[in-house]
């Protein structure tokens, strides 16, 4: 945390060249030191000088030590009011120390969002929660991409299916066994904290629709945003409630349990208080990083029905 309010402090302050000493070459390539230095004067001009801390975390994506942090900016306003505007800064350490990603943005007072929340960027940086390339059945931002659209809070849900050679299961198949995505490993898509998990109920019989999300578990990653995976395979969750978990981590498999009617991964980001105490939650979009989408690299994407995902993290164990 020390030396992300260094880096913080040197942006704020226009001392760049202590941010660009610290970076990699391939990050200095990406972001040369005019271009940085045009941005910290920007990022002063439109919201001022931090002010306080909303929140920080650190999480781990392979070798990388990821730090997210929301810092409130204020500046001078109208008839001497003062102007808070939360800015998000998000960047990537190496082992050595040195920066290999560089983020600052934007952001929202989250308990302010509405439905539909569509223009909010989240803070967790979510990754494809398996191995391997999956195929988006679910997702997108209309009802013809996705059946999740119509709710409040899985609106920007996805569906994800194991496809091989254009099929989801093996011919001559009947039973879950016969599903390529069955019993696959299920992973947590960022780090966070387990705040509910759900096990022993049954798997359905393929073609027979179950109930509510079956098995699954809700991660708490901070910033007012959570994520929710569903359907898994009765008796598979390797985690429980309090548990923290990290990204890639496996903490289920996948089954055919609860609203399904074959076997799937079920994933969706929400904010768990929206509105005030005993409102639904407010569907969050769900971006991924580091993926392929159609065998095209992409630092984050949305996806839609019917795209070809996979992560280029590597992730777990």
């Amino acid at each position: 945390m020390g030396e992300a309010d260094e880096i913080i402090a040197a942006l704020a302050s226009g001392e760049v060249d202590r941010v660009a000493a610290r970076m990699t070459p391939r990050l200095r390539e990406r972001l040369p030191a005019l271009t940085l230095q045009r941005s910290s004067r920007d990022l002063a001009q439109r919201y001022g000088q931090p002010a306080g801390i909303l929140e920080e975390r650190l999480q781990r994506e392979g070798a990388l030590l990821w730090y997210s942090g929301l810092i409130v900016h204020e500046r001078p306003g109208p008839r001497g009011r003062v102007v808070q505007t939360p800015v998000l800064y998000q960047f990537a350490l190496t082992p050595t120390r040195q920066l290999e990603r560089l983020l600052v943005r934007e952001h929202w007072f989250i308990d302010e969002l509405t439905a539909p929340a569509q223009a909010y960027v989240p803070v967790t940086r979510l990754h494809v929660p398996a191995q391997g390339e999956w195929t988006v059945a679910q997702g997108g931002p209309t009802r013809e991409l996705n059946a999740h659209h119509g709710s409040t809070s899985q609106r920007f849900a996805y569906d994800l299916v194991l496809m091989v050679d254009g099929r989801f299961r093996r011919r001559g198949t009947k039973d879950n066994d016969g599903y390529h995505a069955y019993g696959q490993l299920l992973r947590a898509p960022a780090a966070g904290e387990v705040i509910r998990v759900v096990d022993g109920v049954p798997d359905n019989e393929p073609g027979v629709r179950g109930e509510a999300g079956g098995n699954g578990l809700v991660i708490d990653h901070g910033f007012g945003e959570v994520s929710s995976l569903w359907h898994a395979r009765p008796g598979s969750l390797r985690v429980k409630v309090g548990d923290h978990v990290e990204a890639g981590q496996v903490v289920a498999e996948v089954g055919n349990s609860g609203r399904s009617t074959g076997a799937h991964i079920h994933l969706h980001l929400s904010h768990p208080h929206a509105g005030g105490e005993g409102d639904a939650e407010l569907a969050l979009p769900a971006p991924f990083v580091d993926v392929t989408v159609d065998a095209q690299a992409r630092d984050r994407v949305l996806p839609i029905k019917g795209q070809r995902i996979e992560s280029r993290a590597r992730l777990g164990d």
